[in-house]
């Protein structure tokens, strides 16, 4: 229902394992490197097994291998390690950080059909409902807003115009484009206007918002088949997790000293 940008956090390593599992060439592959290799297999439904830890270590062993080779050959001259790991390290901090919290406040099956209900209900309360794809353009006032529209009536391009004209910075580089909308997720006067409207159509007057005048093209529709709880669980779970992040960003970003 919701798709998100962070994964759910997995187990993080916390320490460090010296113990060797192999060696190449001298370069010794450690029994943490191997764990690590078996965590994120059994967080893909693998199951551990001998056969699976023989396998993992043969791969980490090729890896070692072609690493070598390219060290030979110069090629690491031509990669920014330092930025690398640098940009691992804060994968593996903020894995960490998600790991920490959710471990003392778990997600709950109820906070997540609490926050599926609240979805569904925006969706609509049947088993399918309709979809919208809108544009717009955006005006301060009506005069500009009836003098485009004019300009759209008589073939003037919409995309066009709303790159040139449009006040709406979120949809101005995309030719107005708002994307796909339930008429739940706007507010109601334009979207009393976009479902009464045929698919390519463009309202026949702009729509007073208080952002603005509104033209408001209907690019297209579709019906929207609500998923099953059990389908939806696993997306709404991350999104909770993407949720807790944004708020703790938000709080971090307001008492940090930011220079650009």
């Amino acid at each position: 229902m919701v798709t998100s940008a962070y994964c759910q956090p997995q187990s993080v390593t916390s320490s460090v394992d010296f113990e060797f599992v192999a060696t190449v060439n001298g370069a010794p592959i450690s029994q943490g490197l191997l764990d690590l290799s078996l965590q994120g297999a059994l967080s893909q439904g693998q199951k551990d097994t001998p056969e699976l830890r023989k396998a993992l270590k043969e791969e980490l062993i090729n890896r070692e291998l072609i690493a070598q080779e390219a060290s030979k050959l110069g090629l690491a001259s031509q990669i920014d390690l330092t930025a690398h790991i640098a940009q691992l390290k804060q994968n593996l901090l903020l894995q960490a950080f998600l790991e920490d919290h959710f471990k003392k406040d778990p997600i709950s099956d109820a906070r997540i059909r609490e926050e599926y209900e609240r979805q569904r209900k925006l969706m609509g309360d049947g088993p399918s409902s309709q979809q919208y794809r809108i544009s717009q353009i955006v005006l301060n006032n009506e005069t500009d807003a009836n003098d485009l529209l004019h300009r759209i009536q008589k073939g003037g391009l919409f995309g066009k115009l709303a790159q040139e004209y449009s006040s709406d910075s979120a949809t101005k580089a995309q030719g107005g484009l708002v994307g796909w909308v339930f008429p739940s997720q706007v507010i109601a006067p334009v979207a009393s206007v976009m479902i009464t409207l045929s698919k390519g159509s463009v309202a026949t007057a702009p729509i007073q918002t208080p952002n603005g005048w509104v033209i408001l093209k209907l690019d297209d529709k579709r019906n929207f088949k609500v998923p099953a709880y059990d389908e939806a669980k696993a997306q709404i779970r991350q999104a909770l997790v993407q949720q807790y992040l944004a708020e703790v960003l938000k709080g971090l970003r307001a008492n940090a000293k930011i220079i650009q």
